[in-house]
């Protein structure tokens, strides 16, 4: 089977069931595991943001939406030249992968004859089915169900370990100019990991919210998170939120209890690697003064 993957979750997921042998194609994005590196890209970002910031690439982005537009370019020639059997895309969020009716638009301009899996996880447990999605679509089956076991005993073993610990109220702020609240399986994360959310709900879409409403929740922990973003980037996003009058008024902020986290590899992607995400919010949850805590985790303080 040849398979193109048009969005880094879908890719970790094949790579986790053994199929990376089968890749023919990636998206721009995709980075993990560091092997799928040297595959053809087939996706580029349709919207230049290098140099702006955070408030500058949510106007722009906004704005492309909303005329229709879409945020990603499809390499047409070079997908109809690798021809694969199976693409898999996703329907959950036009502004963090290409879209599906670009996908699907594609497939029919190019007369491609291969299959569309389009994946759109909401939470954790549609996160794992999705999993048994993409086994059952490229012939892993078992692989997948063992994958996904093994995934659900970890979230169970995390909860089980904070039900008697701490129980902070947890803001993630998913982008910070304008602010958004962490949605769909991220509220279910901090829930496993032993903490309580005060704005946002599981299953609901990342939304935007006002720095009042964030003042009025006054969450005990924050943890910094934006989508798209490694460590070092988000350590470095942060430097920002110091200037917002707002900020230095929140109680977390003032205990210095804020931690900036590897937002890719652990929160953003409905993939595998959740589950790493899980046990590293509860290592924070457990001292969220620590110097440190797992790799992929900074306190940045107030």
């Amino acid at each position: 089977m040849r398979i193109a993957s048009l969005l880094p979750s879908a890719t970790e997921i094949v790579c986790a069931l053994g199929g990376r042998a089968d890749l023919v194609a990636v998206s721009h994005e995709c980075d993990y595991p560091a092997s799928v590196r040297d595959l053809p890209q087939i996706t580029a970002s349709a919207v230049l943001t290098s140099g702006m910031s955070q408030a500058q690439i949510d106007a722009s982005v906004s704005a492309v939406v909303q005329a229709g537009g879409s945020t990603y370019d499809i390499d047409q020639a070079l997908l109809r030249r690798l021809d694969p059997d199976l693409l898999i895309t996703q329907a959950l969020c036009d502004v963090c992968a290409v879209s599906e009716g670009l996908v699907h638009r594609t497939v029919h301009e190019q007369e491609l004859g291969c299959g569309v899996l389009t994946l759109t996880p909401l939470t954790l447990d549609m996160v794992w089915e999705s999993i048994l999605q993409v086994g059952e679509a490229i012939d892993r089956e078992v692989q997948a169900r063992d994958t996904v076991r093994l995934l659900r005993a970890r979230a169970k073993s995390v909860r089980q370990t904070t039900e008697n610990g701490p129980h902070p109220r947890v803001l993630t702020l998913e982008w910070f100019d304008p602010p958004f609240i962490g949605g769909h399986w991220l509220p279910e994360q901090v829930e496993l990991a032993g903490g309580v959310n005060p704005l946002g709900a599981s299953g609901e879409k990342s939304r935007r919210a006002t720095w009042d409403e964030i003042a009025a929740a006054d969450p005990d922990l924050i943890v910094l998170l934006p989508c798209g973003y490694d460590l070092d980037s988000v350590v470095a996003q942060s430097a920002a939120l110091r200037d917002r009058p707002e900020w230095g008024s929140l109680r977390a902020v003032r205990d210095g209890a804020v931690w900036a986290v590897d937002a890719n590899a652990w929160f953003s992607r409905p993939g595998p690697r959740l589950a790493d995400g899980i046990e590293a919010l509860a290592q924070i949850f457990a001292d969220p003064l620590a110097t440190s805590a797992s790799p992929g985790t900074c306190r940045v303080g107030g």
